[in-house]
């Protein structure tokens, strides 16, 4: 049997997994916690194959982080990053800390199985996209790439100035993309546009 540590915040949602693999016949739960920073210590103290991560964890502690400890000092076990969060900068974060895949812990049994089982066998398993998310008279498809990156530095509270600096482009720049997002959702302030992204989990401040 494989071993599994679980690590997750949400009682309902760390109960789940705890029951996915206790009847899956296949994998052994050795350990459940609430905390990603005691992650890497459970991983010294006993044999562990897989972990199913949470990306935001008690005492706001980063799943990324936490994977990113683990891969670099037990480069064989596996590492599913599970989470609800819509976070379009997660794809790309969690294939920077080495996870194997990354999918969504709303999902069925069966569907959240297979990505284990799929993972183990060697395959990394990633959403063709993060999902769609309305935001005003738009969605998130519809913003571009450097959009999203002043998007992200935006939520952070960024100035325009520091936006700039931070991305190595003008301030005209910054306020060209602050601009054509306001145009497209139709929200009257980025004030507005960070609180309405914020409240979506479009983008997850910290991690």
């Amino acid at each position: 049997m494989k071993n599994v540590l679980i690590v997750e915040d949400q009682r309902m949602a760390r109960e789940s997994m705890e029951s996915y693999i206790r009847q899956s016949g296949q994998y052994r739960l050795v350990d459940s916690i609430a905390n990603a920073a005691l992650a890497e210590m459970c991983c010294t103290r006993q044999p562990v194959d897989l972990v199913l991560m949470d990306v935001c964890t008690e005492n706001d502690e980063s799943g990324f982080e936490a994977t990113k400890k683990i891969k670099a000092r037990f480069p064989d076990i596996k590492v599913i990053i599970v989470t609800s969060m819509l976070d379009c900068g997660y794809l790309a974060r969690a294939r920077e800390v080495g996870a194997d895949s990354i999918w969504f812990k709303d999902v069925s049994r069966d569907e959240l199985m297979t990505v284990v089982e799929r993972t183990m066998n060697g395959e990394s398993v990633f959403p063709d996209k993060t999902p769609e998310v309305r935001l005003g008279n738009t969605t998130n498809y519809e913003f571009s790439e450097a959009e999203l990156r002043v998007l992200r530095l935006l939520v952070e509270g960024m100035t325009y100035r520091q936006m700039a600096d931070a991305l190595g482009v003008t301030v005209d720049t910054v306020k060209a993309h602050v601009s054509s997002m306001l145009s497209k959702t139709g929200f009257s302030s980025k004030t507005k546009l960070a609180a309405v992204v914020i409240s979506k989990r479009l983008i997850v401040n910290g991690f």
